[in-house]
């Protein structure tokens, strides 16, 4: 059993209060609306389906992608418990992943309106070169939408969640999305001693 599958046992009773408002206010940011497709990598155990769901509706879809079987088995229980047949969900290496692998998964060509990375960007590999590869499968003028977690100068909070998430929260990882992308916002939401340093919300579009 890898570490994030692990992790996905006690995932949800450890996190999941821990961050409902910022999953709420990565949902608005994503401007979503019925039928569009959203790609939620990495989806973990599946947190951010319950404010995706109803607003992209039953034509919609959103696709969960984690390379933790883990974590994907409990994303996968979460969509079939709310009988969400608009949710896929597979394994994925967001290094490599490709629209082919998601039209293969989804059962037809899949174009994504919206990129959802949520506590991502600070524990992907090669962190740059992943959001480069992310942001080529979002379809011109689609939104992108990041939440994370900085701390430049780590406190023993910090130390501590970079340790139980395998994680680097010193990363400034919302500057890749400000290179690229139209209309970009950055703002700070409400963050607890627990999160270990600020938590951040950036979003923009990819150029049409």
């Amino acid at each position: 059993m890898g570490y994030y599958d692990f992790f996905s046992l006690y995932y949800d009773r450890a996190l999941e209060e821990l961050y409902l408002p910022q999953r709420e206010a990565a949902a608005e940011a994503l401007k979503l609306e019925p039928s569009m497709t959203v790609l939620d990598l990495p989806c973990g155990t599946g947190q951010s389906f319950d404010w995706v769901v109803p607003a992209i509706g039953p034509t919609g879809r959103l696709i969960g992608v984690d390379l933790s079987a883990g974590m994907l088995k409990k994303a996968s229980a979460r969509a079939w418990s709310n009988d969400w047949s608009q949710v896929t969900t597979m394994s994925g290496d967001a290094r490599t992943l490709s629209l082919a692998d998601l039209s293969a998964a989804v059962g037809e060509p899949v174009q994504v309106d919206r990129l959802l990375i949520f506590l991502g960007m600070t524990v992907f590999p090669d962190w740059r070169d992943v959001f480069a590869h992310l942001w080529s499968l979002l379809a011109p003028g689609g939104r992108c939408v990041m939440v994370d977690c900085f701390k430049a100068k780590l406190g023993f909070q910090g130390r501590m969640v970079n340790l139980s998430a395998r994680a680097d929260i010193r990363r400034p990882a919302w500057e890749v999305l400000e290179a690229v992308a139209e209309g970009y916002e950055r703002v700070d939401l409400p963050s607890r001693k627990e999160h270990g340093g600020t938590i951040w919300l950036a979003s923009g579009d990819k150029p049409a």
